[in-house]
């Protein structure tokens, strides 16, 4: 059984790389989610994991609460769920970080924002209100895209390159107070564009890093007292 699952995956596989030279269409106009895990995702994966000791205390996330619980676990004591609007049930807080707002300056140990800045017009403003609502020693950790379709959908109005996301960040917590990841080659984003997922590409592929080529940036940003 396992050998034909292995031969069956390999043949999935076969096919879904198939593509990434052949036809027009790409196998997915939803980054991959309805084949399994997005590219992009894998990547952002691979990041919260290495900082998952960052995700402590007090939290905050976009939209809903999954990632950081997932790599948070006991260390989290608290989770808040921001959403600009009242449409979202599981939002605890509701506000505009372009915008005045009711947030609590120094309230949270750690925010997990993760594809967010690329749809707020105004992301310097809300980098700067990130910044506030963090406790002295806070931590930042943001994931943006950089190679990647844009469906006018969800409004997707930047990219951004891992100089640029640094360049966002120092700005308001500081120059030696940003680290920057940039995740992904050549072929993975071309991977991603055509709609392909992780299990098509090798573990070698997906890990060889060039950031000239970078599916997803991210970065761990520290607020210092």
């Amino acid at each position: 059984m396992a050998s034909l699952q292995r031969l069956l995956g390999l043949a999935r596989a076969s096919r879904g790389r198939l593509r990434l030279t052949f036809g027009r269409e790409p196998l997915s106009v939803f980054w991959g989610h309805e084949r399994g895990l997005p590219i992009c995702r894998y990547y952002l994966e691979q990041f919260l994991q290495e900082y998952a000791l960052d995700i402590r205390g007090r939290c905050l996330e976009f939209a809903d609460d999954w990632y950081t619980s997932r790599f948070g676990g006991s260390a989290v004591t608290d989770v808040d769920v921001l959403h600009i609007d009242d449409s979202n049930p599981v939002a605890t807080i509701v506000g505009d970080l372009t915008k005045p707002n009711d947030i609590p300056s120094d309230r949270f140990d750690c925010i997990v924002c993760t594809f967010v800045l690329h749809v707020i017009p105004d992301f310097h403003k809300a980098a700067a209100d990130l910044y506030r609502i963090l406790r002295s020693g806070g931590v930042l950790l943001v994931a943006v895209p950089h190679i990647s379709m844009c469906d006018p959908e969800y409004h997707e109005l930047w990219r951004f390159t891992p100089e640029g996301l640094s360049l966002v960040l120092e700005n308001v917590f500081g120059a030696g107070h940003v680290t920057v990841r940039a995740y992904g080659n050549s072929l993975t984003a071309a991977g991603q564009i055509r709609g392909l997922v992780p299990e098509e590409f090798t573990n070698a592929e997906l890990d060889h890093r060039d950031e000239r080529f970078a599916v997803t940036v991210c970065a761990r940003a520290v607020k210092q007292g």
